[in-house]
Formats: structure tokens, sequence, C-alpha cells
């Protein structure tokens, strides 16, 4: 690593809430990165569990640990770490996920290297309770940020960024980050580099098996509607709320809609062809979802 990124301070903000199961593997893995110059932000939002004890167990002083009185949500607690964070570039990931042992390094390398980006988000893996690999995940061009969240859960920015947009917003519970991400589409350059750095971990207790679709569908057709004018990109969050919701006849006269205003949009005739699936034959629209995912 050239000298210029070694002095470059990196700000990595750990929420956690309950995490004891998994927190020590995601600590161990932010202080062994090959980008030593970094500062870990630990937020344990009202955890009762034994997160604590297992957070002051360590001795590195690279590591802040704040805990609020009770449980606030994610949005207030990566608030509380970006509020005390000092480094200048920042990220933040999950107690249950990981980095590969290079992942700062390569995303700051592209930030430095690059003056006109400002944020950079990489492909990931997806991962059992146990560690093994399930799939390969290659995230989207951030095109179609406009019409879902295509970050994923690996990524770095510039402090800018933060300096400019401020907080992230409770209000936009189960997407608040996707809220965050389309403020910074609005204001910066976002780039994707094609480089797998993240084990993301799908299990009972995380968020994406403790929320029902619809639910997340719902705040992300909220964050969409604030920042995204197009009439069609509406149709289709209302189509995709339906569909999670099982209310196919709906979903279909909502994507009809959003073809409509936009009869080129891809995602949406992908949509509204398995939501047809779905309605005539379910087993075959079982099978097409099986072998998607």
């Amino acid at each position: 690593m050239e000298n210029k990124e070694k002095f470059k301070k990196v700000s990595i903000v750990l929420p956690t809430y309950n995490g004891a199961r998994y927190i020590k593997q995601a600590i161990n893995n932010c202080l062994e990165q090959t980008h030593t110059n970094l500062e870990l932000i630990i937020v344990d939002d009202g955890s009762y569990d034994e997160t604590e004890d297992i957070v002051k167990s360590y001795s590195d002083p690279r590591i802040k640990y704040f805990k609020h009185k009770k449980n606030f949500g994610l949005a207030q607690a990566l608030n509380t770490g970006f509020a005390n964070s000092i480094g200048e570039y920042l990220t933040w990931t999950s107690d249950d996920n990981f980095y590969v042992s290079d992942a700062i390094t390569v995303m700051l390398k592209a930030l430095e290297k690059k003056s006109k980006i400002d944020f950079v988000y990489t492909n990931f893996y997806t991962i059992d309770e146990s560690g093994k690999t399930i799939k390969r995940v290659k995230v989207p061009s951030s095109r179609i940020l406009n019409r879902d969240n295509c970050i994923g859960p690996c990524f770095l920015y510039r402090r800018i960024v933060y300096n400019r947009l401020g907080e992230f917003d409770p209000s936009f519970s189960l997407a608040e980050d996707y809220e965050y991400w389309l403020r910074v589409k609005s204001q910066f350059r976002i780039q994707k580099l094609d480089r797998f750095l993240c084990y993301y971990r799908l299990h009972k207790d995380g968020l994406t098996f403790r929320h029902e679709k619809a639910e997340v569908e719902e705040q992300t057709g909220k964050a969409s509607s604030k920042y995204i004018s197009s009439s069609s990109i509406k149709y289709y969050h209302k189509g995709r709320l339906f569909f999670y919701k099982k209310d196919y006849n709906r979903s279909k006269k909502e994507l009809i809609k959003s073809l409509v205003h936009n009869p080129f949009n891809l995602d949406v005739w992908k949509l509204l062809v398995f939501v047809c699936l779905t309605t005539l034959s379910p087993s075959i629209a079982k099978r097409i979802k099986e072998i998607r995912d």
C-alpha cells in the first residue's frame, strides 16, 4: 500500500443488538484487516445478552464502545456511531457479517485512485449460520438504485458524504440504508467494484428473516417516492408491495400502470410475468423462484 493510503483513517461503525453469537468474529475480522489505520466504533443498541462483556474483553485502542440505555433501532445506532467517528473514510457493517481480509484496502485504493468517485460498493458471498458459503452475489449497477437497493453489505465512502447528508432517518425503519443511498446518489458519484469482498450471513435471527418482505417493500417504496418522481417507478413499487402481500390481481394492475409510463423497464416485465405465473401455475412459479434464489 502506498504511504498516502496508510495514513488514511477508516471508521467502521458496528451496530449490534443482542449480537453475542457472532460479534466476536465480526470484531476480530475488522481489527485484522490489512488496512490497520482504522477505528472500530461499536454501538450496542440496548443489548441484554453477553455483547457488552465480549466487547469489553478487548484491549485494542482502535475500539470505541457506546451503549444505548434502550433499543432505538438501526438508524439511531448508526447515527451514534458516525457522530463519534473521525475517519476520512466511512463504512458500517453488521455483527453477523464479515469482510475478506483486504476488503478495506481494496475499497480505499479505489477511492484514492479515482478522486471523482465518492462511494464504492462490491459483490458479496451469502453464507449460512455455520459460515458455509451459499452463493456468490454480483451486485448490479447503481443505475437501478432508483427502483431497488442494489448496494449490498460492503461499501466505503468519503467523509464529505456524511458531512453533507447528515444522519440516517429513523422514520425509514427497515429501509434506512436505501433511503440514505438514494440521498447519496442524488449528490455524489457511486461506483461498483467487481470484487467479492464480504460475507453476508443468512440466519433466522437476522433482519432478512425477522421481517416480512411486504414490510420492507412498504418502506422501500416510501423512500423511493421521496426522491424519485417517476410514475413508472411509483407503480412498480406498489406492484411489488401487493405481490409480497399475495394480492396478485392488484399487483398486476399496478405493474401494468408502470409499463404504461415506461414500457421498456425489464424488471417490471419480469415481475409481471412472475405474478401471472404465480396466479396460473403456483408450482411453476415456485420452481422458478428456487432456481433464481
